[in-house]
């Protein structure tokens, strides 16, 4: 793969989560807004798919339920959507899918800061857009809480921590602004309501609900990313044996056409989505997705060393329940996402591909063709080959097999 490829695919991916280095640094992040922050506002506890107990997802197999085709097994999707009356020719609006020179720029911009180098900062005190790193121990009512204290946890010892990214409490930050490199000082916040609670070394419950804490830091060190400049040298240096790209206009090019074919895609299934019509959704694949959610984040709290309704709680939740509760309405949309696509594979009696090493058989598609694909699971992403005009769509099995059926759509003003 080429190499501006994969890091496309990251430019483009909007990554859910980041994951700290080390417990302690979770207890102390924001409650992530959005997805956590509207679970505490509707005060939903339980998903209406049922409680996490009810759930088996100590292991997950992505090809459970899955047949050769990709298809769900048992599941006849025709029996549970009605596809839009035309799916052979998708209207679509060109304001929705030309990339503005904004966009175009986000991308460019993340791709330079890819490339940034770090530059060590000692004759200044730390400043907005620095990397500090730090040690820190808190303390609530002065008493140290569990994951309230960082030492050690980088090669050059503590956190690592970008002032202005506002990834800690609001106000942790900002307190540090101004300090030197050797300097130990108290940075004082105030946890917010609804925030997790904690426990101290013998294990006793620490409330951090509402209450103010008190963290003496330690400054160890401060740097500073330097991004390069676009220019035509810098292309050619980096993307010309790898992508045969040589100049800034050519990037600019490459990562126009990449996103239209990133909003062709998306208006894709947008259509798709608004004018099927939806019977129910099999409990089959919510599920599914349910015990994929609730493994990745089980995964991920064992790794903090918590309980899932500890982990939960440290993001904001009242307990794993209210977690998964919050992630209701997700879990509907992928559903209905698979659904549509097994509903048209059906409909247009597409049938699979063999397999070719393992991976997608592209040969087996023709010239304009357009399809979906993601490992194991029916749908994803989309490829654009015949120009503006030409919109293509398919899927592909669990085993690697392609669909593939060509779908024309104009593209109007």
């Amino acid at each position: 793969m080429k190499r501006i490829t994969k890091i496309l695919l990251c430019v483009l991916c909007t990554v859910a989560a980041v994951l700290c280095v080390a417990a302690a640094c979770f207890m102390l992040l924001k409650k992530q807004s959005g997805t956590t922050a509207s679970s505490a506002a509707s005060g939903a506890s339980v998903s209406v798919y049922g409680k996490v107990s009810d759930f088996d997802y100590s292991s997950f197999d992505y090809s459970e339920g899955l047949d050769d085709n990709g298809h769900w097994t048992g599941i006849r999707a025709l029996d549970y959507v009605t596809l839009p009356d035309d799916v052979s020719a998708l209207p679509l609006s060109k304001a929705d899918i030309e990339p503005t020179e904004t966009e175009i720029q986000t991308q460019i911009d993340t791709l330079l800061n890819q490339y940034a180098t770090t530059q060590n900062i000692t004759g200044r005190a730390a400043q907005s857009g620095d990397t500090v790193n730090i040690d820190y121990s808190g303390a609530v009512d002065g008493v140290a809480f569990t994951g309230g204290t960082a030492t050690g946890h980088t090669g050059d010892g503590g956190y690592a921590l970008p002032l202005g990214s506002h990834t800690f409490i609001d106000g942790f930050e900002d307190q540090i602004i101004g300090h030197n490199i050797g300097d130990t000082f108290d940075v004082t916040v105030t946890f917010p309501e609804g925030y997790g609670d904690s426990t101290d070394a013998e294990g006793n419950t620490i409330t951090l609900s509402g209450k103010e804490a008190v963290f003496s830091v330690t400054l160890n060190a401060i740097t500073q990313s330097v991004v390069p400049t676009l220019t035509d040298e810098w292309v050619e240096t980096n993307f010309a044996a790898s992508d045969d790209l040589h100049t800034a206009d050519a990037l600019r090019q490459y990562f126009d056409s990449a996103l239209y074919a990133n909003n062709l895609d998306n208006a894709v299934m947008d259509y798709l989505l608004n004018n099927a019509t939806f019977k129910e959704i099999p409990t089959q694949i919510t599920s599914y997705y349910i015990r994929m959610f609730l493994n990745y984040h089980s995964q991920l709290a064992t790794q903090y060393g918590m309980e899932l309704d500890a982990y939960a709680q440290a993001k904001g939740y009242a307990d794993a329940n209210a977690m998964l509760a919050d992630s209701d309405a997700y879990f509907e949309h992928l559903a209905k996402q698979d659904l549509v696509f097994q509903a048209l594979a059906e409909q247009l009696e597409i049938q699979a591909a063999p397999p070719h090493g393992g991976v997608a058989h592209k040969g087996a598609l023709l010239p304009g063709q357009l399809f979906y694909f993601k490992i194991g699971i029916v749908a994803a992403g989309i490829l654009q080959t015949d120009g503006k005009q030409q919109l293509c769509t398919g899927v592909l099995g669990g085993h690697g097999v392609v669909h593939g059926v060509k779908i024309t759509g104009s593209v109007h003003d």
